[in-house]
């Protein structure tokens, strides 16, 4: 393993233009719970998961109605929405920043609407 993480680091830094892509992963750590993994909300509530692709349908016919009851949403949502506002970066968020203040990593593109990249510092995205 060791040997792959210098590979990577070099190969990082010999790049011309690097970009870091993040998805639900990257803030599991910062106590945001993804959908999909082992404690995620889908996986630990399938209730909250049907309720899901059924509001897709909403949003599909009827975008504004769908983010008002979003946005209105208590119960497991709620939790969410409330878990994101007071999360913090965590190590790999930081490392990314860095990285990108230190010129190797030109642009961070992340699925994540918990603005932890944002808040480490990440400048581009």
């Amino acid at each position: 393993m060791e040997d792959l993480i210098k590979r990577a680091a070099k190969d990082i830094a010999a790049s011309k233009y690097a970009i870091a892509l993040t998805g639900a992963g990257m803030s599991t750590e910062s106590e945001i719970p993804d959908f999909r993994g082992p404690k995620g909300i889908w996986t630990t509530n399938k209730d909250a998961e049907a309720k899901a692709y059924q509001r897709y349908e909403l949003f599909l016919n009827n975008p504004k109605a769908y983010w008002e009851e979003i946005l209105g949403l208590r119960g497991v949502y709620g939790v969410f929405h409330e878990q994101i506002r007071q999360a913090q970066p965590n190590p790999g968020h930081y490392a990314l920043a860095e990285l990108e203040a230190l010129g190797i990593l030109k642009c961070v593109i992340t699925q994540n609407i918990d603005g932890l990249h944002k808040k480490a510092g990440n400048r581009g995205f």
